[in-house]
């Protein structure tokens, strides 16, 4: 092999295994966040944990709307963090999965979750939304949330649950860890795939 080629592979093993160090870190994303219209939290394996979180986020009084689009429940927060459940007053996505204006059977579940908190969030007037979710979903979520909202000029802050580990360091993740992480990448994928054929 010539030392040219070498040198080639040398660069294109070290740019892998860099990627590979990085890939739970680049998942990790939040962002600062103040004062928004609703809180939006999406579902997963460690649901508590979420709801957890964004019940912190409604005591401290940073939402004056909650949002669970998996469930269909949006409720209202009160003052002191009391929150009444909004009952269903307008077409939903999701009827019985015939409705001509829901989005196609292959879109991703999370996706479906952010269209129909938009949709929520259109019904009542909403232009801000702090999401809640796993730490190694955020990265994603914040690729759906420009993508299903468009050039809306809302504001949307995104923070991970303190209530569910994830490691940082390459080295600190376990096997578990890194299907959670892989298992990301591929629905990142699997989105920035089927959005290129879709509107």
């Amino acid at each position: 092999m010539s030392r040219k080629r070498l040198l080639v592979l040398i660069l294109i093993i070290l740019s892998l295994s860099g990627l590979i160090l990085y890939a739970p870190d680049y998942l990790l994303y939040s962002s600062p966040y103040k004062k928004a219209d609703a809180i939006v939290v999406l579902l997963g394996p460690d649901f508590n944990a979420r709801q957890k979180e964004a019940y912190d986020l409604i005591s401290k009084g940073m939402a004056d709307y909650f949002i669970i689009p998996a469930y269909n429940k949006t409720y209202r927060v009160l003052d002191k963090g009391a929150i009444i459940y909004l009952p269903d007053n307008f077409p939903k996505l999701k009827t019985m999965g015939k409705n001509v204006n829901a989005p196609p059977y292959f879109y991703e579940d999370t996706h479906w979750e952010i269209i129909e908190a938009k949709e929520v969030m259109s019904h009542y007037g909403l232009r801000s939304a702090i999401f809640v979710s796993s730490p190694y979903h955020m990265r994603r979520i914040k690729i759906i949330v420009i993508r299903v909202f468009d050039n809306n000029d809302g504001q949307f802050y995104f923070t991970p649950t303190h209530y569910e580990e994830a490691p940082t360091g390459f080295w600190k993740l376990s096997s578990a860890d890194w299907k959670k992480v892989v298992r990301e990448y591929g629905k990142i994928l699997w989105f920035i795939v089927y959005s290129l054929w879709t509107k």
